[in-house]
């Protein structure tokens, strides 16, 4: 690097004493010393620079190119040192030249840059502070900027940084003025791709959506990467909730990326939410057309472990994405992190309620509590929690923001909102009972434990902070690693539901068939008054999947049933879904809802799919009904099947099953075992095991096969059988090869109704 500095050293004497005016020679010789200076590390070197350029301007003292040279080699010196006096020393030379020459943009330029350097470095709590009184250093650059571009609106390059410190600042009037700006040098810069693309994101910043658009489709028309231009629109169609539209636009981003910016910025927004695998693995890519496979499935899979329609989850990520940025943007990328935050976010965007948001969505429930005064002093810092209701167990989020108000933090437990002092009081075994249980008061719809303790007068409370650190840290573990857009319904329908796998021969592409059968409460559907009795419309979406959730069935529809008069408990609504599987290991999820999607239910189970094709000894799923309930037809067969799996005293169960892979006319052997639960057979007490009146004097026995398909139906009487659970096992053995196959069916005998 040291040839360099002579060269630039004279250029730097040369232009003392040079005229007044700025000319594009001298503009041209500013960009000419920037660029050099990009290529210097040695910070021995610039200092030597610096210093002989002070020499010079102590003979030119009024001369603005001097302290404009003097202000971009002391910003580059603290680009390479680090140490923010350097910054502190190009403000004041750009301040300098801008008294000297307030008509040039340069010094404007310089100025926005040091102070946005200087804002970058200094205490978040004290910019947050300055915010307020607009003398933050982030307000100060966008200032300078403003007067940059007022001063040249063909200089586009202070527009473009006027810009980006605005969207980093979350006061409207700083991104009105960036707005203007753009506004009014969008004539004389309409062909600089760059300035384009600035604009777009400020329109869009202030809700201007349609402006937006047409800017960044200005910059993919003036040589913008495609890649990037193609993203910034489908995220503002997203942002218009035009999300066909954006869909299409995010995957043609995909296809032209061939940058490592575009590449680069679709990563960083899927990468919200990835796995360090997911990550690795598009890394690992290198064509295009490789990435937009890898982008489609990743997406896709979350629209099925959802049950959300294609394309779902990447609309609802952008709608996630804007409001995060809205709501919980930082200020300054320099965080510090007390004790007690376990989790520390590798990004510096948001704080750590956006990084939940990202993956979560909204929480169902927020509360906070302010303590006496609202302030620190009072032992409580600015704190905030999210409750998410989950049918396996909530989640409970706590964010502590200690003297920085605009970056919360996770923590595991409540009490770590305490002041310091107030924490090491309670560490001691001081008395904060009442801090305590204000704080947990102030979440008592949360949960029976948060309500106990907040209307407790023990000072007891360290087994409550202890399990409400256990759930805190698990909480955190979920929501800084897991995602999900799942459906959220105002009331549950309690829905049951059973899978039963069966063959279906001929089929050249699937031989198995997934019939789920589901039960419904009466007293839990609302019913839609007709002519002739009443309705109960209801949507159904059934998707089967691989356990990595890739797509491999689905049944999506509305259905209306109708009967003649409103169901009522103990009564349900019962129905069947079929959807033809191939072999493999499956989950199968089951979305009902109301037609106002008020009410609903996913439900879940997993199967695993052995070939049915009659070319090799197997046995379908055991289906155990009641004549007069639930049934589906099977190749001119009726069967029968009870969701609820409760027969009434005194009554039959039909059973139902298949035989594959036998030749016709070939013996096969099958064992039938019904225990009542907790131990004990019931066939003493059932007088007649199979239908006809003949006693049960088989447990065992053998069969002919009707062919490859062999379908079987069976009824047992449960007329002396007493109330409670049991279990009905069946066993086909193949004589020929003694190879065995076990169903098990549970059901519940209960008093027959009056």
């Amino acid at each position: 690097m040291r040839p360099l500095l002579p060269t630039v050293g004279v250029a730097l004497l040369c232009f003392a004493g040079s005229a007044a005016a700025q000319s594009p020679d001298e503009r041209a010789g500013l960009e000419r010393l920037r660029d050099s200076l990009e290529a210097v590390t040695d910070s021995a070197d610039l200092k030597r620079f610096e210093a002989a350029g002070i020499e010079v301007a102590k003979l030119h003292r009024d001369d603005p190119l001097i302290h404009l040279r003097l202000g971009f080699i002391a910003y580059r010196l603290g680009e390479v040192t680090g140490v923010s006096s350097h910054f502190d020393d190009a403000a004041g030379e750009f301040e300098w030249a801008s008294e000297l020459e307030p008509g040039w943009p340069y010094p404007w330029y310089g100025l926005g840059r040091s102070e946005l350097a200087i804002g970058a470095r200094a205490p978040i709590a004290i910019e947050n502070l300055k915010q307020a009184l607009h003398l933050d250093h982030l307000s100060k650059a966008i200032n300078a900027y403003a007067k940059a571009a007022a001063a040249d609106s063909t200089f586009a390059q202070p527009v473009i940084e006027l810009v980006d410190a605005a969207l980093r600042q979350r006061v409207r009037a700083e991104t009105d003025v960036a707005l203007r700006v753009a506004r009014l040098a969008a004539a004389t810069a309409r062909s600089n791709a760059a300035f384009q693309l600035a604009r777009g994101r400020i329109e869009r910043e202030v809700g201007e959506g349609d402006s937006a658009r047409a800017a960044f489709a200005a910059y993919v028309a003036d040589g913008g990467d495609s890649g990037v231009g193609l993203l910034e629109l489908a995220r503002t169609d997203y942002y218009l909730h035009r999300d066909s539209a954006g869909e299409a636009e995010y995957y043609a981003g995909v296809r032209a990326a061939g940058s490592g910016a575009g590449i680069g910025l679709y990563r960083t927004d899927f990468s919200w939410i990835a796995t360090p695998a997911e990550l690795a693995a598009f890394d690992s890519l290198s064509t295009a057309d490789a990435r937009v496979a890898w982008l489609h499935e990743f997406w896709n899979r979350r629209d099925v472990a959802d049950v959300r329609r294609p394309g779902e989850r990447l609309a609802e990520h952008y709608r996630r994405w804007f409001y995060a940025i809205r709501a919980y943007k930082l200020v300054s990328p320099h965080r510090h992190y007390d004790f007690t935050e376990v989790y520390r976010s590798p990004q510096d965007l948001l704080d750590d309620r956006g990084v939940v948001y990202l993956r979560l969505g909204p929480p169902d429930q927020r509360s906070t509590f302010a303590g006496v005064g609202g302030t620190a002093a009072s032992g409580v810092e600015p704190n905030e929690s999210w409750l998410y209701r989950r049918p396996g167990g909530n989640l409970i989020f706590h964010f502590v923001s200690r003297g920085d108000v605009q970056d919360y933090k996770l923590v595991e437990s409540l009490t770590d909102a305490l002041s310091f002092d107030e924490r090491q009081h309670l560490a001691f075994g001081g008395d904060t009972s009442g801090l305590v249980r204000g704080l947990f008061a102030s979440r008592s719809t949360f949960g029976p434990m948060y309500e106990r303790i907040g209307n407790t007068l023990t000072t007891n409370v360290l087994p409550a902070i202890a399990e409400d650190r256990q759930r805190g840290t698990y909480a955190i573990g979920v929501g800084t690693t897991t995602d999900d857009n799942r459906h959220r319904f105002d009331e549950s329908l309690d829905a049951l539901i059973e899978g039963y796998l069966m063959g279906r021969p001929g089929d050249s592409t699937a031989h198995q068939m997934l019939h789920v059968v589901f039960a419904i409460p009466g007293d839990r559907l609302a019913p839609v008054a007709a002519p002739s009795g009443v309705l109960y419309p209801l949507r159904f979406r059934l998707y089967v999947s691989t356990r990595r959730d890739s797509l491999v069935a689905e049944v999506d529809t509305m259905r209306v049933f109708g009967v003649s008069e409103a169901l009522r408990a103990p009564e349900y609504l019962t129905g069947q879904m079929e959807v033809p599987v191939p072999a493999g290991e499956y989950r199968y999820r089951l979305l009902i809802e109301s037609r106002d999607g008020q009410a609903g239910d996913v439900v879940s189970d997993s199967v695993a799919v052995e070939p049915l094709d009659g070319r090799r000894f197997a046995v379908s799923d055991l289906v155990v009904g009641r004549a007069g309930d639930l049934s589906w037809s099977d190749a001119g067969d009726t069967v029968f099947v009870n969701p609820l799996d409760r027969f009434p005293a005194g009554g039959d169960a039909q059973l139902y099953y298949e035989v594959y892979g036998l030749a016709a006319g070939t013996p096969y052997h099958t064992e039938i075992r019904v225990e009542r639960q907790g131990g004990g057979s019931i066939f003493g007490a059932i007088r007649r095991l199979f239908g006809g009146g003949r006693p049960p004097v088989l447990l065992s026995f053998d069969a002919a096969s009707d062919g490859p398909d062999t379908r079987v139906h069976r009824v047992v009487a449960l007329r002396d059988a007493p109330t409670g659970g049991y279990a009905l096992t069946l066993r086909i053995t193949d004589p020929a090869t003694g190879r065995a196959v076990t169903r098990v069916r549970h059901f519940e005998i209960v008093s027959a109704q009056p």
